[in-house]
């Protein structure tokens, strides 16, 4: 069967996990028209919804592979995507090549298993502390790491706490990071178990970092801290950020950790508006497929006037069946994501936040937002793309 006849009794087919595949360009085409966006975002966001298939095997199927790739003239970044088997995607990487449908789309190195880090760079100047081991963390369904026994030691590599000065330093060193030179650190990490031991630790990597001359943003990645004590105690850490980790607005009790599980929206923007109001910078991460669209648009109508910057909104991307079973029945389509998208640049139209394509690598933006240029990078008009896909 040609992959670009992909068919199955004129309709559909659905991936392993329930997602609807594309079957031919055509199909990118009229999403295109019919909503007015660049056919390159489209396509880069069912890439992310899809994963993407290795034919040299170098990650095993499910798990999964990040790389740095420039697609259809879009920006050179990275991608962290699901491995699939070959009758599961439309997006296939052989040979420093992507393809979609068996035609050529970009080209990518520095391909390699998304391991448990203790830490990762998203270039030069932006670094990622796991500081409190993901893999060990557990409860959100929607999360791989909640699945124990499906990574074994290939993957598990974020063992080394990172818990005294002499724990930071050591790894500064032992990486060779200029410090000095990083705009952001993000504290993106597993549960610390209480908002003291959350200060603990923001403190200590700012007195660390400032003393190897680090002037750039602070950013913790969670939902510990509450009160409003112990967001003073945060405030008066130079240029810090929250992310607030609220991951889905419905199913809250069935679906995550207990801890947050918890936290209502309610609470969620109390704690964001007396943030806002101490100075700190705030937003929320969010992932898109979990909550029905019209739930995703209460949700951010509620909490919209507490950030201070663009949320960050991943597409949801599922390894293994539980995931799959969470995933909402309107977001089996690629339309679900579109809508999304389009919904959200109405509703922050006027508020000037706009995402960053560097804070995220499975957004539902790439190079345009509202039609315009975010990034400093081109994009082939529709003409050009369907030369490279045709």
């Amino acid at each position: 069967m040609l992959r670009n006849e992909l068919k199955d009794g004129g309709n559909k087919m659905y991936n392993k996990f329930g997602a609807k595949m594309i079957g031919c360009f055509n199909e990118y085409e009229d999403l295109s028209k019919k909503y007015n966006l660049p056919i390159s975002e489209i396509i880069l966001m069912d890439l992310n919804r899809c994963g993407i298939y290795l034919p040299n095997n170098e990650v095993r199927v499910d798990f999964r592979v990040r790389f740095k790739a420039q697609i259809l003239n879009s920006y050179n970044s990275w991608y962290a995507l699901p491995v699939r088997n070959e009758e599961d995607t439309p997006f296939k990487a052989q040979n420093n090549k992507i393809y979609l449908l068996n035609n050529e789309i970009g080209n990518f190195d520095e391909l390699r298993l998304d391991t448990c880090e203790s830490s990762y760079q998203r270039g030069p100047h932006l670094l990622n502390l796991n500081s409190r081991s993901r893999s060990n963390c557990g409860g959100c369904k929607a999360c791989v790491h909640n699945y124990h026994d499906f990574y074994d030691s290939t993957v598990i590599r974020d063992n080394t706490p990172l818990k005294t000065g002499d724990d930071i330093n050591t790894f500064f060193d032992q990486k060779k990071i200029d410090v000095e030179k990083l705009v952001q650190i993000a504290v993106v990490t597993g549960l610390f178990h209480g908002e003291k031991n959350v200060l603990e630790h923001m403190n200590l990597v700012n007195k660390v970092a400032k003393s190897r001359g680090f002037n750039g943003e602070l950013m913790y990645f969670g939902c510990e801290v509450n009160s409003i004590d112990a967001l003073k105690n945060l405030a008066a850490i130079d240029n810090f950020k929250l992310i607030y980790a609220l991951d889905n607005f419905t199913k809250r009790d069935s679906l995550l950790a207990k801890t947050k599980s918890l936290i209502t929206l309610d609470k969620a923007k109390e704690t964001l508006n007396n943030a806002k109001n101490l100075g700190i910078k705030t937003t929320i991460s969010y992932i898109a497929g979990i909550d029905e669209l019209k739930e995703l648009g209460n949700g951010f109508i509620l909490l919209k006037d507490s950030f201070t910057t663009f949320p960050i909104i991943n597409i949801y991307q599922i390894q293994n069946s539980n995931q799959a079973s969470i995933l909402n029945e309107e977001a089996r389509d690629l339309e679900y994501y579109i809508l999304a998208r389009m919904f959200l640049e109405k509703l922050f139209e006027g508020s000037k936040m706009k995402p960053k394509r560097w804070e995220n690598y499975r957004p539902l933006w790439y190079d345009y937002y509202e039609n315009e240029k975010v990034l400093d990078n081109s994009y082939g008009q529709l003409e050009k793309v369907k030369k490279l896909v045709k």
